[in-house]
């Protein structure tokens, strides 16, 4: 499922370096056959830098919308990374479904905070579901 949501994983590390084991677990788990079966079409590519300095391994993300996001991998772990990925595909997820049912959350009478005249949390939910007014 982590690969899901990706069109491109890259990651870079340098052997030997203590920092880099997230990289590499990550590398792992990303290259396992479930993990390429959640999608097939992702590109999971690496480069192991020998000449890097040690804590410069990284993780760059290339989302189906494009977003690129490149995460130094001294700091985290493979399950912060994880979560990152979750969280950003349940966004892409809960867009596309906005999309679908034409709602547009910035719209002023959209809100759910009061400030739009007349809409209901009621009509909001009608709206969401597809329900008649």
């Amino acid at each position: 499922k982590m690969l899901k949501h990706l069109k491109r994983v890259f990651v870079q590390f340098t052997p030997g370096d203590p920092k880099s084991v997230a990289a590499r677990e990550l590398l792992q788990r990303l290259s396992g056959s479930s993990a390429k079966q959640s999608n097939p079409h992702c590109k999971v590519e690496f480069k192991i830098d020998e000449d890097a300095s040690p804590g410069s391994a990284f993780v760059e993300l290339t989302f189906a919308d494009e977003e690129k996001r490149k995460i130094g991998m001294a700091d985290y772990g493979v399950l912060d990374v994880a979560r990152m990925i979750d969280q950003k595909g349940n966004e892409m997820e809960l867009k596309s479904v906005l999309k679908e049912v034409k709602f547009d959350p910035w719209k002023k009478e959209n809100r759910l905070d009061g400030t739009a005249a007349g809409t209901s949390l009621k009509a909001t939910q009608q709206q969401l579901h597809g329900l008649p007014k």
